[in-house]
């Protein structure tokens, strides 16, 4: 994916988005084009390359799997992966078949595969395919394009300036005995999702006063707004049943009525129990301090409204810390850091 154009013919093994070690796919069967035609299929559009880098950076937040959509009569979902090898993170592109559970364990869909990525600077959409059919079945779910690039130098290919990116998918499933493009068949409706960061947050942290804390063992709430939405925490002065009365836990709900079915958000926050004294890390634990804030990377929609920390603090922490509880009570401080809105394409 170099800045001028490439000629419609195989990449080299010389060219910047040449693959490691690509599933059925040797380094010089894949082809690379350009076209101003959107994919007809599916656009996923991240309004933030910051948020880009962070779920694809890191192992513990496994890249980025799109909602379902529906191409040449099936369910499929575009998939964001990041690979790990030597230190160096690559990017990987997939698209996962979402019905072949449903089908049986005989079913299998041939299927032709585009990929798609949008250069802000050629205003054009760079195409990825080998032209080989891809076999989705029980066993294998998904297929595509793995180590494409290095996300660093595809990040800086993208251009960090425009601070967006556009991929896309089209899917062509191979009829019995012959190979239907679906060529001229537009679908309905424009269908895709579009991930924007709010970015106009008038504050981002709330704090909240518990009173005579060790006068009861019922959860506790608190309502508040930000970015739009209604949240409430709560909390669970002797824990949620699984930590058996040792800790103190807190939970984020997101309780708006508004929120659209489809939609969903990803809030990156940090927790924490105000301290009037200095950091405390305990003996022999350096890297633990009962003062220091938890951080999160959750996922909200209708179907998951709640996310959390069941073993946020231990209780004897909490009680023998100085400087967290002062006459029965202690601040429980929420920032939110990010929060990143995904919303189906208009």
């Amino acid at each position: 994916m170099a800045n001028q154009t490439p000629k419609s013919s195989p990449a080299t093994a010389n060219d910047p988005a040449k693959v490691a070690e690509r599933e059925e796919t040797k380094d010089d069967e894949i082809e690379l084009t350009w076209r101003e035609e959107e994919p007809a299929h599916y656009i996923l559009e991240i309004q933030s390359l910051t948020f880009l880098w962070e779920i694809l950076s890191r192992p513990q937040v496994r890249g980025y799997e799109s909602s379902a959509f529906e191409a040449s009569d099936h369910k499929w979902s575009l998939i964001l992966n990041p690979e790990f090898e030597n230190g160096d993170v690559y990017l990987s592109l997939y698209l996962r078949n979402m019905d072949i559970q449903h089908l049986g364990s005989n079913r299998k869909i041939d299927a032709l595969i585009n990929f798609f990525v949008y250069h802000h600077g050629m205003n054009r959409y760079i195409t990825i395919q080998d032209g080989k059919v891809k076999r989705f079945s029980a066993e294998k779910e998904k297929s595509g394009f793995s180590r494409l690039m290095l996300l660093s130098k595809f990040i800086d290919w993208l251009n960090p300036q425009e601070n967006t990116c556009k991929f896309g998918v089209e899917v062509f499933v191979v009829k019995t005995g012959s190979l239907n493009h679906e060529v001229g068949q537009n679908p309905e409706k424009e269908k895709g999702e579009c991930c924007s960061i709010l970015d106009h947050l008038e504050k981002n942290r709330v704090t909240w006063l518990i009173h005579n804390f060790s006068n009861s063992s019922e959860p506790r709430s608190f309502k508040f707004n930000i970015g739009d939405y209604v949240w409430e925490l709560q909390l669970y002065p002797i824990g949620v049943p699984e930590v058996k009365r040792k800790y103190l836990s807190i939970y984020l709900h997101l309780q708006d009525s508004e929120f659209e079915s489809g939609d969903k958000l990803h809030v990156q926050w940090r927790l924490q129990i105000k301290s009037n004294g200095p950091s405390n890390p305990r003996k022999g634990e350096s890297e633990y301090d009962p003062t220091k804030p938890r951080t999160g990377d959750a996922w909200f929609s209708r179907s998951q409204s709640c996310w959390g920390f069941p073993y946020f603090m231990k209780l004897a922490d909490l009680k023998q810390t100085p400087g967290l509880i002062d006459n029965d009570a202690f601040t429980v401080e929420a920032e939110f850091n990010f929060i990143y809105v995904i919303q189906d394409l208009a």
